[in-house]
């Protein structure tokens, strides 16, 4: 069984979140390989990190917005080093992430306050793992934007002070990727990125706190999931292989469960599947088995859509 710990306590209430494929816009953007102008009250949209003023621009200091930069996933000296999970010894399961997402080294872009940058590195076309923290309360929001500094994918609309998200997106090589943050001038944030190939295999079974990714290779059955929270929420995704420049697809609604202790069971794709735990607050199990037969209708719903409709004479 796959045992996963992700901080500590509920993460703070937010908006609801949505994870797309990333697509090129339709509208004309600037040739490859430069920058769009700066956007109103933040770093310049798409311009590389640290090239560009952040949101508050002015000194930087305690309580004013920093220029996100790039640093050294081994720097032991952030306040984020300990809570970064390392990713588990290769697997069996690792080769067939191959078809879902490129090899690549982790990279880290840290900073305080709103921004818009691009992160200097290309990563190969395919999915990618995006894990942030950040310090401090309030509102976080964390998107990729494309070209136009139009929201790609959503990524978070909170995240717990000092406990690592996980989420999962597709990128292509059309462009860098693209970010923005949006929180308070004086709360510190790092991104993660990473390559799919450093997941986790779901297994037989999981259980977790908090956000996740998976890896699930076995054969099509059903998935349990199970909400341990007495208030909590869980929804779990299902990400497909796809090949780059294809339009973006929905993931998979594998479980949606809110509010208190719940069963769900769904039908679970075959593999290579990434599964995706988000909106994760509260303690959670997975179990993946064969899809149980559906239940005859019992009582009065089986008399009134069970019997046929016929016509008198």
């Amino acid at each position: 069984m796959t045992k996963i710990s992700k901080g500590e306590g509920p993460p703070d209430p937010g908006q609801e979140r949505r994870i797309e494929g990333v697509g090129k816009s339709s509208a004309p953007g600037p040739a490859r390989g430069t920058a769009p102008g700066p956007g109103p009250g933040s770093a310049a949209d798409g311009a590389p990190a640290g090239s560009g003023a952040s949101a508050g621009a002015g000194p930087t200091g305690e309580g004013r917005a920093r220029s996100p930069h790039r640093i050294d996933l081994a720097d032991a000296g952030g306040w984020w080093a300990d809570l970064i999970v390392p990713p588990p010894a290769p697997s069996a399961e690792a080769a067939a992430a191959e078809s879902l997402g490129g090899e690549f080294d982790a990279i880290v872009y840290a900073g305080r306050g709103g921004a818009r940058f691009a992160m200097e590195e290309r990563v190969p076309p395919g999915y990618v793992l995006v894990e942030f923290a950040r310090t401090g309360h309030g509102y976080f929001d964390l998107d990729s934007i494309d070209w136009d500094g139009r929201e790609a994918v959503a990524l978070g609309g909170f995240s717990a002070p000092r406990r690592f998200e996980r989420r999962v997106m597709w990128c292509d090589n059309l462009y860098p990727l693209r970010f923005r943050v949006r929180c308070d001038d004086r709360a510190e944030w790092v991104i993660v990125i990473r390559s799919v190939r450093a997941v986790r295999a779901l297994g037989t079974a999981a259980t977790g706190r908090g956000s996740e990714v998976l890896l699930h290779t076995g054969p099509a059955g059903g998935l349990v999931t199970r909400l341990h929270a007495a208030k909590g929420r869980l929804r779990v995704e299902g990400h497909k292989p796809r090949r780059p420049d294809t339009p973006a697809t929905s993931p998979d609604v594998l479980a949606s469960v809110y509010g208190r202790p719940y069963e769900d069971v769904r039908a679970l794709p075959e593999g290579p599947l990434l599964v995706a735990v988000v909106d994760g607050d509260g303690d959670w199990s997975l179990e993946v088995g064969e899809l149980p037969e559906p239940q005859p209708r019992k009582g009065l719903w089986a008399r009134l859509f069970g019997r046929q409709l016929t016509r008198p004479p």
